[in-house]
């Protein structure tokens, strides 16, 4: 991003390094790096080329103003019971930006909740949202866990964390090495009562444990980021995906991301296929600048084939003013287009915010997007 720049408690739980060898993060003076396997990794963007993008470079996002024009072209359900009309065992919803509310096979998680206004350190300054959220977060059902994948502002906030953690006092929280302290800063912490409420956790580890709706196992994944949430902690946080497991179904987040064919594939070969799968299409412009942190929406589709997913969504658009240069409807328009022209691919969509896909389903089956 541009930075202004439940669970009934586990009775049984273990984790594990994985046998399999996923990328490891390089560490140095207490911060960490992407590893040379990422070859696309170009680095953090310098002072100078932050200012050569904002003088030279035309903003094309043209987002709307009129709240009638954005309720057309971005239409937001109103959302206060999340439940499958079908009694599938697997359906989700996308809250906006990287939000997504999962239940599988009876076990309710959800990805980088955020609920703010603006993502930044302050509510005055810094990304604003343009797309409410479709519920409230009193309306999220009861929660087993989180998985927080990097401490950027538009998917870490303090307050939101804070708020569903106080209306889910028995859920877990899985994030990246480095967040466990700010964690803690915020009041969330492992204690007598909740000893595994935070979990700590390395690409290619995972952890197993029961819930009363079944057993789970949440992997830490790599992805091709950084982090910082102030002027001198860059990357002193680590930055992740992460996969989440259960008896029957497999769903993958990708987290924010660059582009690495051979993790990808390794994550496919290793954990796929996957039943359902959250990828990134948008903050992508210019893509001299953002093409080692964010993909676009040509390598949102790579990664939808290589991790073997069997039905994607798009995520990573429509919600907040990034900074980032393409139009706002682009991230959306390309993906159709792009899916439109490969037929044989699985199902890769966006849904409207709040709109309830459930397992079997493709939203406006007519095509292969919405």
């Amino acid at each position: 991003m541009i930075l202004v720049i439940l669970l009934m408690m586990a009775t049984e739980s273990s984790s594990s390094h994985s046998p399999l060898d996923f990328a490891k993060p390089l560490r140095s003076g207490g911060r960490f790096a992407n590893p040379p396997s990422f070859d696309k990794w170009k680095g953090i963007s310098g002072f100078w080329s932050l200012l050569k993008w904002r003088m030279f470079e035309k903003d094309n996002s043209s987002i709307p103003d009129d709240n009638a024009e954005l309720d057309e072209k971005l239409p937001v359900h109103n959302l206060t019971k999340f439940e499958s009309k079908s009694g599938s065992s697997l359906f989700a919803t996308w809250l906006g930006h990287a939000t997504v509310l999962v239940q599988m096979e009876g076990i309710r998680f959800i990805t980088d909740p955020v609920w703010s206004k603006r993502v930044s350190f302050s509510q005055w300054v810094g990304p604003r949202r343009y797309r409410p959220p479709p519920m409230e977060i009193e309306d999220l059902p009861e929660l087993h866990f989180g998985v927080i994948s990097h401490d950027h502002y538009d998917h870490l906030d303090s307050e939101t964390v804070m708020k569903i953690d106080e209306l889910n006092p028995q859920m877990r929280w899985f994030v990246p090495l480095g967040m466990k302290e700010w964690m803690s800063s915020i009041g969330i912490h492992n204690s007598e009562d909740y000893p595994e409420k935070v979990t700590e956790m390395e690409w290619g580890e995972n952890q197993s444990f029961r819930t009363k709706n079944g057993n789970v196992t949440v992997w830490c994944l790599p992805a091709q980021h950084w982090g910082q949430r102030g002027a001198f902690d860059r990357n002193k946080r680590l930055w992740s995906g992460w996969a989440v497991m259960t008896a029957n179904r497999r769903f993958y987040y990708t987290g924010d991301t660059g582009f690495c064919d051979r993790e990808f594939k390794k994550i496919g070969d290793r954990l796929g296929p996957f039943d359902l799968a959250a990828i990134p299409i948008g903050a992508y412009c210019p893509r001299w600048i953002m093409k080692s942190q964010h993909v676009d929406p040509h390598e949102a589709v790579k990664i939808h084939e290589l991790v073997k997913s069997k039905f994607s969504m798009g995520i990573h658009w429509g919600t907040y003013h990034m900074g980032s240069y393409e139009y706002y409807l682009e991230p959306k328009e390309l993906l159709d287009d792009i899916v439109h022209k490969k037929t044989d691919l699985p199902p890769f969509v966006t849904l409207e915010m709040g709109q309830i896909w459930e397992e079997g389903q493709v939203p406006n089956s007519d095509s292969k997007s919405s």
